[in-house]
């Protein structure tokens, strides 16, 4: 019986010493005070704001213990001191510690856009937009990026994703003899207005039909008001040649295989093409001519009409050189007549309308 109320007399202990080992695991370590590295953090955070960039050095480098945020704030010091390739170190520890963090590969790329790496400025951004693609001054920058690259094509692709490039205005250089009605048809886009990558490509392919700009080239120029300027950079043809020199050459220079190319281009400035070809070879005679033209005045609705009247001898050999025995001999004859219609969509399809009248004879 003794020993029995011994026992009951210690359960009241028991229980007291569970819950005194309960309330001593739930109690925040340190009285509620918070941790070194946490002090430190917020701390960088006040110095970031003063903009006391050599402290925030002195203050990361001195923690207790590896931190991601502290990383991103010694880096931040660094790049502000012109500390470049300690900065990128710093950006490079943090982006280890947390990779999910899009903050590390956008200051990364900033690093190395201040050295104008841009090709590995363009891969940190790209990762970057990984992990957020829609950010906004993630795709301006690379926007950035590429134009500096002089890749207007995806400089477009990601500046489009936030409303860029606004176009302040359009010139010409030389100006066109070419009817700045059609020429202005010709653009897909005008003043005042964003450059879309798809009216971008339009505009090439509709210039390309009119055939009259052998070479061009777009100068997108950047202003100070964060709005661009386009500069149309064009060689064109007019009429047989630019002087009659080089249209004596153009007209004449088939003379050796006894033919003359008399072409004919942006007839009354509206881009009325005649391109053809005469050759008067007794063994291979033939006359060919292909006039086309915008339809409507329309840039990107071309019509075209064909002509090719041919008959050639043809002497059959085993050898190409030398002399050799004549195995044969064929005669070829062909009457053709065509006609075509081309209607540019966009700058990726164009609708062929085709509807042609072809006649050919063969003896």
């Amino acid at each position: 019986m003794d020993f029995a109320g011994s026992a009951s007399a210690q359960h009241p202990l028991i229980r007291i010493a569970v819950i005194f080992g309960l309330l001593i695991c739930c109690c925040p370590a340190g009285n509620g005070q918070p941790r070194p590295i946490d002090s430190a953090i917020a701390r960088a955070k006040e110095l970031l704001a003063q903009e006391r960039w050599q402290e925030i050095v002195r203050l990361a480098q001195s923690a207790p213990a590896p931190s991601a945020e502290l990383d991103f704030y010694l880096g931040t010091a660094l790049a502000r001191l012109g500390r470049l390739e300690e900065a990128r170190k710093a950006f490079q520890a943090g982006a280890h510690l947390r990779p999910s963090d899009e903050r590390f590969p956008l200051e990364l790329a900033g690093v190395a856009f201040k050295q104008k790496l841009y090709p590995e400025a363009a891969r940190y951004l790209h990762r970057a937009l990984e992990l957020a693609p829609d950010d906004s001054y993630a795709n301006d920058f690379l926007g950035t990026v590429y134009f500096l690259q002089e890749n207007i094509d995806a400089a477009l692709k990601y500046w489009n994703r936030v409303g860029k490039p606004q176009i302040a205005d359009i010139r010409s250089e030389p100006t066109p003899r070419l009817d700045p009605v059609l020429l202005d048809r010709a653009f897909a886009f005008s003043p005042a207005g964003t450059l879309r990558l798809a009216d971008w490509h339009t505009t090439q392919t509709r210039i390309d039909t009119l055939a009259i700009f052998p070479s061009y080239h777009f100068d997108l120029q950047a202003r100070d008001d964060g709005r661009f300027s386009l500069l149309f950079r064009n060689h064109e043809k007019n009429g047989w040649g630019r002087n009659k020199w080089e249209g004596l050459i153009l007209l004449f220079r088939g003379l050796p295989w006894q033919s003359i190319n008399p072409e004919f281009y942006n007839l009354q400035h509206r881009a009325i093409n005649l391109v053809s070809m005469w050759r008067w070879d007794a063994e291979k005679r033939r006359v060919a001519a292909v006039l086309s033209a915008p339809l409507g005045s329309k840039p990107g609705r071309e019509y075209g009409v064909s002509l090719d009247l041919r008959s050639e001898n043809w002497n059959i050999r085993d050898s190409f050189s030398g002399p050799a025995p004549l195995l044969g001999s064929l005669n070829l004859r062909r009457e053709a007549v065509a006609a075509q219609f081309v209607d540019v969509v966009s700058g990726r399809w164009n609708r062929p309308a085709a509807n042609s009248l072809i006649a050919i004879f063969v003896a």
